[in-house]
């Protein structure tokens, strides 16, 4: 018979996650280059002939041209206007998400995360999900209950996933209240698959050949002449190799509670840290674990494969009947 493993000291305890998307830099505009108007001139340079303007069209007789308005002078020395620039797009406020997390000491644990609460008893064997708003509750088989969102997308957590292509050791700080270890671990992200080729255009059919017309013949190459060798293809470049994405999963673990406090996951696309708000050791209320009352027990979607129909049998055709005999 196997040992018992060893109960996880209780506790309760309010945390928050924030999601920040990460902010792209910028795009640098280069200044635009004077006009020729503004262009310095070199003393003691030959100054370029101009083109000879186009003749104007002679104007009706009669019928003079309006005067173009008049623009105001600008001031000598005065400097040009500043270009337009783009500005940036602002970026993305960051996503806030309170959960609570509470354990007894014979293994059960209960989520609390927006409307819903996920309650999981290893030695009943189960999870219940409440729905608060609707006040019901659904009885799954252990490891088939749905996961809860958070804001980083997943249930939160704080196990890194493994191997890390380095790991570094931050030492020990205390956080809320409790003294934690440090782990900075580094992975490596997989490469997005490519997409495929375009299939290539399909060719023209050729010109169908009257029907009965002889070819022409080839024409006979001479005895003894080898044909011209084929010109090589030129080789293709080599492609650059995308630069490797990383992501980072710093954790604190608390050895006295034997659960991690807080964590930060950096990706290219923003960074996820978990902080806890609170934490207090001891035993929660049995209540938390059991179902509120007043809530309705619905049973969960069916998780049975579809049944494969069965292949009916054709039934044979009937024989005819043979034809009356006509009555004298």
């Amino acid at each position: 018979m196997s040992p018992k493993p060893p109960s996880l000291p209780p506790l309760s305890g309010q945390f928050q996650s924030t999601f920040t998307p990460k902010v792209s830099a910028p795009e640098a505009h280069a200044p635009s280059a004077p006009s020729a108007s503004q262009a310095p001139s070199v003393s003691g340079a030959p100054s370029m002939p101009q083109a000879p303007s186009m003749p104007k069209v002679p104007s009706l007789p009669g019928m003079p041209s309006a005067p173009a308005p008049a623009s105001a002078p600008a001031p000598p020395g005065a400097p040009a206007p500043p270009a337009a620039t783009s500005v940036p797009a602002a970026p993305a406020a960051p996503t806030t998400n309170p959960w609570s997390y509470c354990r007894s000491s014979s293994g059960q644990t209960r989520i609390d995360q927006g409307n819903q609460s996920i309650i999981n008893d290893p030695q009943a064997g189960h999870t219940i999900v409440l729905n608060h708003p609707n006040q019901t509750a659904q009885i799954f088989p252990a490891g088939q209950a749905p996961t809860m969102p958070s804001a980083s997308g997943s249930v939160p957590g704080f196990t890194p996933p493994k191997p890390p292509i380095d790991v570094k050791d931050l030492g020990t700080k205390m956080i809320a209240g409790h003294m934690a270890q440090g782990k900075l671990y580094t992975y490596q992200m997989p490469q997005p698959p490519q997409m495929p080729k375009a299939p290539g255009m399909p060719q023209a059919p050729s010109a169908p050949q009257a029907p009965g017309a002889p070819q022409a013949p080839s024409t006979p190459q001479a005895p003894g002449m080898p044909s011209a060798p084929a010109m090589p293809k030129a080789p293709s470049m080599p492609q650059t190799p995308a630069a490797p994405q990383l992501k980072t999963v710093e954790v604190w673990h608390s050895p006295q509670l034997q659960m991690p406090l807080a964590n930060r996951v950096t990706t290219p696309k923003g960074t996820t840290t978990t902080l806890p708000q609170q934490v207090t050791p001891g035993e929660p209320s049995p209540s938390q674990f059991q179902i509120p009352p007043g809530y309705k027990v619905i049973p969960p979607p069916s998780l049975s494969p579809p049944s494969i129909p069965k292949p009916s049998i054709p039934k044979p055709p009937s024989i005819p009947k043979p034809p009356s005999t006509p009555s004298v």
